[in-house]
């Protein structure tokens, strides 16, 4: 098993994937490298005859340990981590040999927006909230950034359904005695087929699946073939859950959109409550991708606040503190013009 660095073909320094360009750039000669021309590089590289490299050790809580090429220094991994930087000199550094066979992905969604763009979202965020403490979004609160290649399933899925309901619909009307009222009842069927294409679900267990899901959607039509060459300067993972692993939360997902489906079919009427449906859904086929993820921690008061943004679209989600200082203000400058406007209807009145 091997570790791999992509080099600058010109001085031999550390290239780094840069999002704005999508291409890789040599910080020390100014070199500009596309995708197709690092694979003709690597290959080159495999064709060549080198010595046997050294195999990583392995202890019994299932770390790796590698040797940088850059410095020598020993980098130490879970089974799961597929790249990662040596700490020593920051080389950016992928084990190639944790994303073969079954775990090599299909198809792999390029970082797009940058470390910055990720500051700049996190300020947003924080900007709109007015009862987060004033001190949670100071400059230096972000304690770590880090890009990160996630594994996601991608399925595909036929599915078919019926529903009943109960429905009603009320008249009222009125003479100069009395108002009427009249119910009428009904008995709804509903049926009904549709497909799913790309349905995506998160196959890494260190990451909070609400969060991935929060940070959807990707725009599938930007997915390109994988190449290991996109993980130089990020950290990637392999999937530790297996597609039969995540197939139920895709299954649940699937029913409720086909449920909703259906139930927008019924309208027109006063009340409707579901009395029973079944579904059916089929597995046509799924796929090991990678999407690109910004994580974001920031430390407040001695507890970590975990944010995760779409390296894609920018989209970000997370949980934030509340000051009680200030929400206990914002509820009684409620409360006071309640009180007024409680005030001025009486002196109207």
């Amino acid at each position: 098993m091997d570790v791999l660095t992509y080099q600058c073909p010109q001085c031999g320094a550390p290239l780094t994937f840069h999002e704005d360009t999508q291409r890789w750039d040599c910080a020390f000669c100014m070199g500009s490298f596309d995708v197709e021309t690092l694979e003709k590089l690597e290959q080159e590289k495999k064709n060549q005859d080198t010595p046997e490299p050294e195999a990583p050790q392995e202890d019994a809580a299932n770390m790796t340990e590698y040797t940088c090429p850059q410095c020598g220094a020993r980098i130490v991994t879970d089974e799961t981590t597929a790249a990662a930087f040596c700490v020593f000199c920051q080389n950016p550094t992928i084990f190639p040999e944790k994303l073969q066979g079954a775990f090599r992905p299909a198809k792999v969604i390029p970082f797009v927006k940058t470390r910055e763009d990720a500051q700049k979202a996190f300020r947003k965020l924080c900007s709109k909230k007015p009862l987060l403490p004033k001190d949670f979004y100071a400059p230096d609160r972000i304690e770590k950034i880090t890009g990160v290649y996630v594994p996601f399933w991608l399925f595909d899925c036929d599915s078919s359904g019926a529903m009943t309901a109960s429905a009603t619909r009320v008249h009222t009307w009125s003479d100069r005695k009395y108002r009427y009222t009249k119910t009428d009842y009904y008995r709804i069927e509903r049926a009904g087929i549709l497909n799913f294409g790309k349905i995506p679900a998160d196959g890494s267990k260190k990451m909070d699946n609400a969060l991935m899901d929060s940070i959807e959607p990707y725009d599938m039509s930007k997915m390109v073939d994988f190449t290991s060459a996109y993980l130089a300067g990020f950290l990637a993972e392999r999937y530790d859950e297996d597609h039969e692993a995540v197939y139920p939360r895709i299954k649940t997902r699937v029913e409720e959109s086909l449920e909703n489906a259906l139930r927008s079919t019924i309208d027109g009427y006063t009340g409707v409550m579901v009395q029973d449906k079944h579904f059916h859904i089929c597995d046509q086929g799924h796929r090991n991708v990678l999407f690109p993820v910004w994580m974001l921690m920031s430390k407040y008061k001695g507890k970590d606040y975990l944010f995760a943004m779409n390296g894609q679209t920018g989209k970000i989600v997370g949980d934030l503190p509340i000051s009680k200082s200030r929400a206990a203000a914002w509820f009684a400058g409620i409360t006071a013009a309640a009180s007024l406007l409680l005030f001025l209807g009486g002196l109207l009145f």
